[in-house]
């Protein structure tokens, strides 16, 4: 979180860093493509922390996804063979009084990215249920694109409903803690009325498969 704020974002993973010493738990990089000299903290960050991929947060950092930039981080994503997490937003914008998020338009702005890159692997982060039945069919269809279900909040039994929508092999797990209860939005899961192999993939499968996403 800090990443997404601090002036030189860096720092923040720095702070992140320590605090991923002798855990399990792999560094995800947040880049802010609007700031000069991202692409050092890229380098850095594959050098020095040993990063499993890049996170952005285009809403609270204010860029379209057709910006040169954010379309060049994205080359340089390939040239490291490092998957794009995509954070669609993080809190409902209606909360906002400190910074004000702008907003991703779904479907046309983000389908229009999603077919502009195809090489690298692309995690879609928080995005709110009811966006997905004007994605789901095209998504289903792309290889190297998948959802977490960080926002699979509501409704009830919404789980079971996009499984039918996107199949079990497009979902990956995302808790969003500690902004949501991690305990909760794990039992969205475990406690949903579908098979035990598509929990399985939801919860570990699709992760393996989006790791090893062949460039």
């Amino acid at each position: 979180m800090n990443s997404i704020f601090y002036q030189d974002p860096f720092e923040g993973e720095e702070d992140l860093h320590e605090v991923l010493k002798g855990t399990p738990y792999q560094h995800i990089l947040t880049v802010n493509p609007m700031l000069p000299a991202y692409e050092s903290d890229i380098e850095r960050g594959v050098k020095e922390f040993d990063i499993k991929g890049v996170r952005v947060f285009p809403t609270y950092h204010h860029y379209p996804l057709n910006d040169k930039r954010f379309l060049g981080l994205c080359d340089l994503l390939k040239k490291y063979r490092l998957p794009l997490f995509l954070t669609t937003h993080v809190e409902d914008e209606r909360f906002d009084y400190l910074l004000l998020q702008s907003q991703i338009n779904i479907p046309d702005e983000l389908m229009t990215f999603l077919h502009t890159v195809t090489d690298i692997p692309i995690l879609l982060m928080s995005l709110r249920v009811g966006s997905i039945p004007y994605i789901g069919k095209e998504i289903r269809e792309m290889p190297n694109v998948y959802i977490d279900t960080s926002c699979f909040k509501d409704p009830v039994a919404c789980v079971e409903e996009l499984t039918a929508e996107l199949g079990d092999k497009k979902i990956i797990y995302g808790s969003q803690y500690p902004l949501n209860v991690l305990r909760s939005t794990l039992y969205e899961v475990t406690m949903a009325k579908i098979p035990e192999e598509s929990k399985n993939r939801i919860l570990r499968g699709n992760a393996i498969d989006f790791f090893n996403y062949k460039f």
